[in-house]
């Protein structure tokens, strides 16, 4: 069996590197998104999604692959029991996400589609899912009426374009509109 993919780096919270989590936030404020269930995709040693959403009483079930975001996380929890009651960041690859271990959710975040496939990821022997695959999971993971964001300013934002692009047509979402660096869709 192949050792599982992972990210070796993190990300620090700073405007120019991580607008998204900040604009996620923005947007559910906005929105007044409240008590609902969220599943964002990469929490950054920062986990600004999570902390803020917890304080205001949202779910937010979150993934990531570095271990160094997973180790801030830990931390995190350890230190503060009220975050760790409506937030829970788990270390894994994206790619393997079984469904069957997963609730629906409200709002999901795909903010780093196309970002971290590894030429194996969709081999027979590490049996990863592809970009296009992984955002249908999670679509059919998302209640009716519920929220699927991306970043457009992503580093994989030109392959995720056309993984968009093509999902669009055959889910059954309609794209509400933009907010800041974020591009939004509701299922239908």
């Amino acid at each position: 069996m192949p050792k599982m993919n992972y990210w070796t780096d993190k990300w620090d919270l700073h405007e120019d590197v991580c607008p998204c989590d900040v604009h996620f936030n923005q947007w559910v404020a906005k929105q007044k998104i409240k008590n609902k269930q969220i599943y964002h995709f990469g929490s950054g040693t920062h986990h600004v999604v999570g902390i803020k959403q917890a304080a205001q009483k949202n779910r937010t079930f979150c993934i990531t692959a570095s271990k160094e975001e997973y180790q801030a996380y830990i931390d995190l929890v350890t230190e503060n029991s009220g975050v760790a009651k409506n937030y829970l960041c788990y270390f894994g690859d994206i790619y393997l996400t079984n469904p069957a271990l997963l609730p629906d959710f409200d709002v999901v975040t795909m903010f780093h589609l196309c970002e971290f496939f590894f030429p194996n990821t969709a081999s027979k022997e590490y049996g990863g899912l592809t970009d296009a695959k992984v955002l249908d999971l999670f679509t059919a993971k998302t209640k009716k009426g519920g929220y699927i964001l991306f970043y457009t300013r992503s580093m994989g934002w030109e392959k995720s374009k056309a993984v968009i692009a093509k999902w669009e047509k055959k889910a059954k979402v309609k794209k509400v509109g933009e907010f800041k660096t974020l591009l939004v869709y509701q299922k239908k």
